[in-house]
């Protein structure tokens, strides 16, 4: 009886430890905008070659024997879509946060972890014409002129509290690049991961007529936010992700980025 009950109770544990290890597809939502060299085409289907950050959250899930199932959505669906767990994981900066229903990776002080997150900048492109002083502070500078932001554009808050005066009509970079160049707006603000990332998609496109001001208005960091059921069922497996990306997926991105972005420099600012 004894012996049964033993055999009974490893079969249990091996029962377990295969569901814990199974693992189907997981749902990542992402933004249906494109957003090059991270992001790249419109709408919701996925385009090859996809984008650096598309590459980057495939090998994420890969990283624990899963598979990425793209969602590509309207950027205000994102953290809805996230905190009703219609989507296991969404890309987010520190704004989310305090986000009902989502889980951020965290140090062991709680805090969020900046080593499991990728680094992000948010850089401004003016007008060569407008001749910005080469190391203003661009917040300073944005005093009172108009500044276009990309449409649900997570870090809209923040700039608004810095007392910019913000368009945010435009649904993409694109957009956004030739309302500068047509005057409908005095610079664009937008995210990128190393500051040099867009020049080189902004100097084929706009020639010398647009550069990016030295400086950037702010630092903060984009981490790959887990749903809170998703997370609760996968514990383990979440963590060994967000492990993978600290370790060695930021250095995988890096690679990713050098194979889509133009290296030639935009003008600098004069």
């Amino acid at each position: 009886m004894h012996r049964r009950f033993t055999l009974l109770l490893l079969s249990l544990a091996v029962s377990c430890g295969n569901s814990q290890a199974k693992c189907d597809s997981i749902q990542i939502g992402y933004l249906d905008q494109d957003r090059p060299p991270y992001w790249l085409g419109r709408g919701s289907d996925v385009p090859e070659p996809p984008g650096a950050s598309v590459e980057l959250v495939r090998r994420f899930a890969a990283s624990a024997g899963c598979k990425a199932a793209l969602k590509r959505m309207p950027v205000l669906r994102l953290r809805p879509s996230l905190q009703a767990g219609e989507i296991d994981f969404a890309p987010m900066d520190a704004s989310g946060d305090n986000l009902p229903g989502v889980v951020f990776p965290r140090d062991r002080a709680n805090r969020l972890d900046t080593e499991r997150a990728v680094p992000s900048l948010v850089v401004v492109f003016v007008r060569a014409g407008d001749n910005p002083p080469r190391d203003t502070n661009p917040s300073r500078y944005l005093q009172g002129k108009l500044v276009g932001v990309t449409l649900g554009s997570p870090y809209i808050p923040r700039l608004t509290q810095s007392g910019l005066t913000l368009d945010s009509g435009a649904t993409d970079v694109a957009r956004n690049l030739d309302k500068l160049r047509l005057r409908r707006i005095d610079a664009f603000a937008v995210s990128v991961v190393s500051a040099t990332d867009m020049d080189g998609y902004v100097a084929e496109k706009f020639g010398t007529e647009l550069v990016r001001m030295a400086q950037p208005l702010y630092a903060d960091h984009i981490w790959l936010v887990a749903s809170q059921s998703y997370y609760d069922s996968h514990r383990t497996q979440v963590e060994a992700m967000w492990n993978w990306l600290g370790a060695s997926g930021r250095k995988e991105f890096a690679t990713l980025l050098d194979k889509y972005t133009d290296k030639r420099p935009a003008p600098p600012a004069p």
